[in-house]
Order: C-alpha cells, then sequence, then structure tokens
C-alpha cells in the first residue's frame, strides 16, 4: 500500500530541460487525487522548488528542499529548520580560501557564488535575482558572517581535471559536524550533521503516522540513495548510477522518457502489481 510519494527534482521528475512533463504532472495529479500525499525531495532551495509547485503541478505538497534541511508542510508551515553551524562554515571556507574551487552557499531562497573562472550559474539553473555573485572567498565569509543569514548547505565543485584534489579537500571536512553527499559528477553538497532526505521523510513520516514501507520514493544520485533505499517502495530512474539502481525495487524509465509517470500509473492502475 502507498500512502506518501516523494521523488528528486534533477535528473529525475525534471527532464534535460527542467522542465515536468505533462505526463509526469498528471500522473502526480492523479496521485495526489486519490489520496496519496506527495513530496519534492530536491538539494535546490525553497524558492526554486515553489515555482514547480505554483507554475506546473498546482497540487498540495510538503517541499523537502535543502537535502533535508528545510522542510515545509502542505499547509506552508515549517516543521524542519536545520542550518549549518555559522562557525563550521566559517571552517570550510578558511580551509578552502585558496583552493579555487567553485563554492556556493545556499540560505533558504538566495544562494551565493564564488567561482574563479567567473561560471555563476549552479548546477541546476541559470542566473536569476535569487543567485547572488561572490566576487571573493571573503565575500563568502561575509554572508556567514550576517546573523539574519542562515547557510543551509554549502556547494563545492570543480573541472573534471580537478575531481580527486576537490575530494581529498572534502575528506579534510569529514571531522566536522557535517553530511557531505555527492548530486553530480563533480558536485558535491554539505548540510548539517545528520541532515538528509531521509531523515527529513522520516520526521514526515512520525508526524503523519505513515510508516516509510508506505513510501514511494524516486531518485538517481548519491544524495538520493539513502531514501530509496529505505523506503519501502524505492525508484530509481534508469539514468540513475549504478548505487541508486542496486539499491531500489524497481527501475523505471529515464528522466526524459516520463519514468515518474510510468512508475506512478502503473501503482495506481493496478494495485496488485506491486
Amino acid at each position: 500500500m502507498i500512502e506518501f510519494i516523494g521523488t528528486d527534482l534533477d535528473g529525475t521528475l525534471l527532464n534535460s530541460y527542467s522542465r515536468i512533463s505533462s505526463k509526469n504532472v498528471q500522473a502526480i495529479r492523479n496521485a495526489v487525487n486519490s489520496g496519496i500525499e506527495f513530496a519534492i525531495c530536491s538539494g535546490r532551495t525553497l524558492h526554486s522548488v515553489n515555482k514547480y509547485f505554483e507554475n506546473d503541478l498546482k497540487v498540495p505538497g510538503y517541499r523537502v528542499v535543502l537535502n533535508g534541511a528545510v522542510v515545509v508542510d502542505p499547509q506552508g508551515k515549517k516543521v524542519i529548520d536545520q542550518p549549518l553551524d555559522h562557525a563550521v562554515v566559517a571552517e570550510m571556507l578558511k580551509r578552502s580560501e585558496f583552493s579555487k574551487f567553485k563554492v556556493v552557499l545556499d540560505g533558504l531562497n538566495d544562494v551565493h557564488i564564488y567561482d574563479p573562472n567567473h561560471s555563476w550559474t549552479t548546477y541546476f539553473e541559470g542566473m536569476s535575482r535569487h543567485h547572488i555573485k561572490a566576487r571573493s572567498m571573503g565575500d563568502l565569509q561575509k554572508m556567514n558572517d550576517k546573523a539574519d543569514f542562515n547557510v543551509y548547505k554549502v556547494c563545492f565543485s570543480c573541472q573534471p581535471n580537478r575531481l580527486k584534489e576537490l575530494q581529498k579537500k572534502l575528506e579534510s571536512f569529514t571531522s566536522l559536524p557535517v553530511t557531505i553527499s555527492r548530486s553530480g559528477s563533480y558536485y558535491f553538497e554539505i548540510n548539517r550533521q545528520d541532515v538528509t532526505k531521509l531523515s527529513a521523510l522520516q520526521k514526515i513520516s512520525g508526524d503523519t503516522g505513515i510508516p516509510m514501507q508506505h513510501f514511494m520514493c524516486f531518485g538517481d544520485y548519491g544524495n538520493d540513495l539513502d531514501m530509496v533505499k529505505e523506503a519501502g517502495y524505492g525508484v530509481a530512474m534508469d539514468n540513475a548510477i549504478d548505487s541508486v539502481k542496486d539499491a531500489a525495487w524497481k527501475i523505471t524509465g529515464t528522466n526524459n522518457q516520463d519514468g515518474v509517470a510510468t512508475m506512478i500509473n502503473q501503482i495506481l492502475e493496478d494495485s496488485s502489481k506491486l
């Protein structure tokens, strides 16, 4: 019995053009109309995720954003709010000050981007008024020093030829109270310790009384692995990395083949297939 559906965005619900297909939209609406609770579970900011609810899906649902550091329920109430400690962010910035990696500080709605190669986009979308250029690592430090700005996630990325160098730098952060996940070939995200998409869904499970065995979760990359593995019905996209596929209950089509809709329609049409 599936009572809750949670899906990642990039590489999962979204196609390669960062759009939700009409088939995916309709399948989610059908699921919600049948009484199933729904959540978008993303590393993106609240502003970015809200756009897809308001402009595309137009259904009630949970916003599990910033890899689970913030959760907003369908009524708009914030039920999780777990920013990084300012001192921990300061230490990471200090240790990487001269490394010349791309660094992004994610607030609730705004992101601050420092890139020595002057590419100011984030991994998931281009520039907007919510993407603010930092001229130096010092600018990021100043943002972190502001008492009224919470940093929920720190992102590091690099050119392919510097991957091993970046991984070595990230290893030096493992002694800090943080969770490090991988959301792309050369893109890593750092949250507060024990903050994951899974931990957020477990909180929702406790609040709603819906057991995790009745959750269906879709994902494709490293920051989706735990929720796909621990949900009763974990679904990997066909474009997912091998570790997510290995942990999944089922594998569906790719994000460009309406894989989310395919699986949702299957469970709605014939529950006996479970």
